[in-house]
């Protein structure tokens, strides 16, 4: 999947192609649940680092028993 974004509509809202996309993956682990790891992987990072992004920015993080499980079914942990 291609996003193109208008570079004026960028340069108006005040963010470049990173920060764009940082920003769509916080939004999707946040209103569509998708877990932190996948988030951390739209954007090149790990779980771990998409976690202290979301701090950086004041985000909370979801993580819960589930979440725990599937990080030891998966030796994330």
């Amino acid at each position: 999947m291609n996003l193109d974004l208008d570079d004026s509509l960028m340069k108006k809202i005040g963010v470049d192609e990173k920060e764009a996309l940082e920003l769509l993956a916080i939004a999707l682990y946040k209103y569509k649940g998708i877990h932190g790891s996948m988030a951390g992987k739209l954007i090149g990072k790990t779980e771990f680092e998409f976690h202290a992004l979301l701090s950086e920015r004041g985000e909370t993080v979801n993580y819960d028993v589930d979440d725990l499980v599937d990080d030891i079914k998966n030796n994330d942990l």
